[in-house]
């Protein structure tokens, strides 16, 4: 059910107690006076004191929000065989009211609708009522309800009305599915409105998403993202549509718009606009924007996160940086791959202990789709840790696959000869 707000339909709708001295004096005379006679017509109805007077309490307790108690004036009208029918539908208006106030729709639809059967209110208030029930009915899921309780308003009207009443017909026609009367509706709506309305816009904008018109949709949502800087979802709708069009530098201006405004606020968001900035080679971008989220919490802490921000270290060039990440993500995982990343940061800064030992993990723990490639990093590790060797056997195993068999053997070559030259040189010592 969709909540309405206490004052949504206002209290300028209730038929206002008037003083009964307002027919008196000169006008009434000249009324008198007034020949030949005119067909008669429907008298403007007026309060009686006592009725004006209750009336008035309700409505002062109504506005402090003592609701039960300003049930009590208008029931005593209700009971009272002083008061004129006129005087008591009034009273039944009011109460609907206080129900609006108390947030109970049932009862205040109840009493409009018990108001309006009457037959005591002027067709100006049983106008307005009829309006107050479509919204209410709106509210209350009730779309058809409402349409029917629209349509029986404007066709009240003796001049076409402003742009409101056209925006609530385009909104039940939207639930309904209806679009292209809700689009007839709110491009009227909008017609008449002296300076654009963010609601109507969002009206218009779901028929034409709905009905895949985004080259219709683009120019409104370019113009909506400078009249509404901060409404979020303008600019994401935008930024959709700039993808559709494969527009990338555009969807990625329209991205860091939300990001600059602090519209992106889930780990999804940060973590997706940290991507777009790796994307866009601006990998030291991505990096503050994941080490800031990690850090504040909120990026979550998974394998997948800490790889990215390890990527976009190593992207920038900054290897140093990209150890710690990559040492978590590796931790995290269940595969050796990122073992594997972490001695490539190792190796940038010839840190040969540590890359053997990462190279190891690596393959101890597999899963590795270069696994002939790690093979051959360990035994280039091995080797300048003069651990020929472990370097051999490391070789060899990368030796296996065709692709890098070539540089391993021309590795076990070289150490082969470096050991042949060693030996050589210490038997002439």
């Amino acid at each position: 059910m969709h909540r309405l707000p206490f004052l949504l339909i206002v209290f300028s709708l209730i038929a206002l107690p008037v003083s009964p001295l307002v027919i008196s004096g000169t006008l009434a005379e000249e009324a008198k006076k007034e020949k030949p006679q005119k067909p008669k017509t429907r008298r403007s109805q007026v309060l009686g004191k006592s009725a004006f007077r209750l009336i008035e309490k309700a409505q002062e307790l109504m506005g402090e929000e003592k609701f039960d108690e300003a049930m009590q004036p208008l029931q005593t009208i209700l009971d009272g065989d002083k008061f004129k029918p006129y005087e008591k539908a009034v009273a039944i208006q009011t109460m609907g009211y206080i129900y609006a106030g108390k947030e109970d729709y049932d009862a205040t639809i109840a009493s409009f609708e018990r108001a309006i059967a009457t037959g005591d209110l002027p067709p100006r208030v049983i106008s307005d009522l009829t309006y107050g029930l479509a919204q209410l009915h709106l509210a209350k899921d009730r779309p058809r309800k409402s349409l029917q309780l629209i349509e029986q308003w404007f066709a009240a009207q003796e001049k076409e009305p402003g742009g409101e009443p056209f925006a609530l017909k385009a909104q039940i026609y939207l639930i309904l599915e209806e679009l292209r009367p809700a689009e007839q509706a709110i491009r009227k709506a909008l017609s008449k409105a002296q300076e654009p309305k963010q609601p109507w816009t969002r009206i218009l904008l779901s028929v034409l998403l709905q009905e895949e018109r985004y080259g219709e949709a683009r120019p409104i949502l370019e113009d909506a993202v400078q009249i509404w800087p901060g409404v979020k979802v303008f600019w994401q709708q935008l930024t959709a549509i700039y993808y559709h069009f494969e527009e990338e530098k555009l969807a990625f201006v329209a991205h860091r718009a939300m990001h600059v405004q602090g519209m992106l606020t889930s780990s999804k968001e940060l973590s997706t606009m940290a991507q777009l900035y790796l994307y866009h080679d601006v990998p030291i971008k991505a990096a503050e924007i994941l080490q800031s989220g990690l850090d504040a919490k909120t990026i979550e802490a998974t394998e997948k996160h800490y790889e990215l921000l390890a990527r976009a270290y190593m992207q920038a060039r900054e290897w140093d940086k990209s150890i710690a990440p990559l040492t978590k993500a590796a931790e995290k995982s269940d595969e050796g791959k990122f073992y594997a990343q972490l001695a490539q940061s190792y190796i940038q800064n010839e840190n040969w202990k540590a890359a053997e030992s990462a190279l190891t993990k690596a393959l101890d723990k597999g899963g590795l789709d270069d696994e002939a490639d790690s093979w051959l990093l360990l035994g280039i590790a091995r080797t300048r840790l003069e651990k020929f060797d472990a370097a051999i056997k490391a070789f060899r195993k990368a030796g296996d696959d065709d692709d890098v068999a070539k540089d391993a053997f021309r590795w076990i070559r070289s150490i082969e000869r470096r050991l042949s030259e060693n030996r050589r040189a210490s038997a002439e010592r």
